[in-house]
């Protein structure tokens, strides 16, 4: 069901501080943390990291900003996804605390129960499948697409600063698991034609192979990096042009029945 007048103003308002919030965390313990351990074969450019999470902030900015617009159909949206937002934010804060302060099995943890939390919104709620392309861009790319990506690489680096990972047997193990970034985005591609994921993989392939060549040019990983870029690049790419937003059958889009039956009422 849709929000109540009182259920919307507490929603502006936890959606407002928690992401203030977020943004306070990554601005504050932006970067890796000092010392040799911090750097590993997952390490990737500050600066593109950075890039990145300023992007994703200005959307999610946008996605905030749009909720004081009335629009119906959006509001139903929001109303069924709209609460792992602020989770999302608060587990990215934590996260930045307890990184930044060496405490990186917990920093794990929180890491994997924000990774469950926004695959429940996108499962449950198949964010992309939503419609029209304005709305898709409103709220699937800045709650799901762009998000998922990020705690899909920070998994990987914070375990490798967690399990010390930087010796010889440490980076072939990491040249390994790097083709992760390959399989899970080409199984969004091939089943759901996500191509937001696909492209925020991409990028944040790229931000790993500029990092890897700044600390170690003499390694596979930057290279394995580049090649997962260019492919996920190139197949997003296609994705885009060919299929768009995927359409899904009202039995597989329980968001969108959802959305429809609260707007009918």
């Amino acid at each position: 069901m849709a929000y109540s007048i009182e259920e919307l103003r507490t929603y502006k308002a936890v959606t407002i501080i928690t992401l203030l919030l977020s943004i306070y965390g990554t601005l504050k313990y932006s970067g890796v943390p000092e010392g040799d351990l911090a750097y590993t074969p997952f390490t990737a450019s500050n600066i593109l990291l950075f890039i990145y999470w300023g992007v994703l902030y200005l959307w999610q900015i946008i996605y905030t900003a749009q909720i004081f617009f009335p629009d119906e159909y959006r509001l139903s949206i929001i109303s069924l996804v709209g609460w792992h937002f602020p989770i999302f934010n608060v587990l990215i804060y934590i996260w930045s605390e307890l990184f930044s302060n060496g405490h990186y099995i917990w920093s794990e943890i929180v890491l994997i129960l924000n990774f469950f939390n926004l695959l429940i919104l996108y499962f449950a709620h198949k964010t992309f499948a939503v419609k029209p392309l304005v709305n898709w861009f409103l709220i699937h790319v800045p709650l799901a697409a762009m998000p998922l990506s990020w705690v899909m690489f920070a998994l990987f680096w914070n375990g490798a600063v967690m399990f010390h990972i930087h010796k010889l047997f440490g980076r072939i193990l990491a040249n390994v698991f790097i083709w992760d970034f390959l399989l899970v985005p080409g199984v969004f591609l091939l089943l759901f034609n996500d191509w937001a994921i696909g492209f925020t993989n991409a990028y944040l392939m790229f931000a790993l192979a500029f990092g890897q060549l700044a600390t170690k040019v003499f390694a596979l990983q930057w290279i394995f990096a580049f090649v997962i870029a260019g492919i996920l690049t190139v197949w997003s790419f296609i994705a885009l042009v060919v299929g768009g937003v995927r359409d899904v059958s009202d039995e597989r889009a329980p968001l969108l029945v959802e959305v429809q039956e609260t707007v009918t009422e």
